[in-house]
């Protein structure tokens, strides 16, 4: 945990530096919800009727969407920014060769992300009850669940990424392609079941559609913990698939580069 902790501290002296710019990206993503509100509250009578199952109030109905899309690519792009990060430094060799556990030098070059991705994520959600977003509380614990399965599962694409970034240095169009498609078909701003029939199908390989399909039943509409069991079960597989995969991936490749010595190579 030492070892986590310095590594974050480390990350937290850096983004301090520059404060400025920290401020500013905090405030631009509240600045986003205003206009959000409005835009949604326009289309209101006309998507009701297709968010029914899923609260009803297309306000509460996008938020939740960017919420997700906010930790989904901070959960992509953490694992590839910290090999890049290292590599670039030349610090990623000799980390992974001090006797501290991999996993715990990637948790601690990772935990900054994550708790800005947190940050995020609370001040979406703060500024949506201050703007009459209406959460049943009772069901908040199993929607974290989803939620963070959800999360889990586009984890396992980063790590995926980050093997290609070993290996060739570049994730290329991989981390944008999968968040376009999930923003697109997953579900962020519209449901899926408007999707038209010929592209519906891409939409079921994607974890979002599940991820928000059933925290939104879960949050917004209240749904008993059964009607979402499916779409649960779904997302589970995939994060376990993923994230199996990614892991693989990344030792492979690690190992590769470190008996080829080529870590220190940027």
């Amino acid at each position: 945990m030492s070892a986590i902790a310095a590594l974050f501290r480390a990350s937290w002296i850096l983004a301090t530096s520059y404060r400025l710019q920290f401020l500013l990206s905090l405030g631009a993503l509240l600045a986003t919800v205003v206009p959000l509100y409005f835009v949604a509250n326009a289309l209101q009578p006309t998507m009701a009727g297709a968010i029914a199952g899923e609260g009803g109030s297309f306000f509460a109905f996008t938020l939740l969407g960017v919420l997700s899309t906010t930790l989904i690519i901070a959960a992509m792009r953490a694992p590839s920014t910290a090999i890049s990060g290292g590599i670039g430094t030349g610090t990623l060799e000799l980390m992974l060769s001090l006797p501290t556990p991999s996993w715990v030098v990637f948790t601690g070059l990772m935990s900054f992300d994550a708790a800005q991705a947190a940050l995020r994520a609370l001040l979406l959600v703060g500024s949506g009850l201050l703007l009459g977003v209406s959460v049943v509380w009772s069901h908040v614990v199993p929607g974290l669940v989803v939620l963070g399965l959800t999360v889990l599962a586009y984890f396992g694409v980063g790590l995926l990424a980050a093997a290609m970034v070993v290996a060739f240095r570049t994730s290329g169009p991989l981390l944008g392609g999968v968040m376009s498609v999930s923003s697109l078909l997953g579900g962020v701003y519209f449901p899926t079941h408007v999707i038209p029939s010929w592209v519906a199908r891409v939409s079921e390989v994607i974890p979002l559609t599940y991820g928000l399909r059933a925290t939104r039943r879960l949050w917004l509409g209240g749904a008993p913990l059964a009607t979402v069991a499916a779409d649960v079960a779904v997302l589970s597989g995939m994060a376990v698939v993923l994230c199996a995969a990614g892991t693989w991936a990344l030792r492979s490749t690690l190992r590769d580069a470190r008996r080829r010595g080529s870590l220190g190579q940027y």
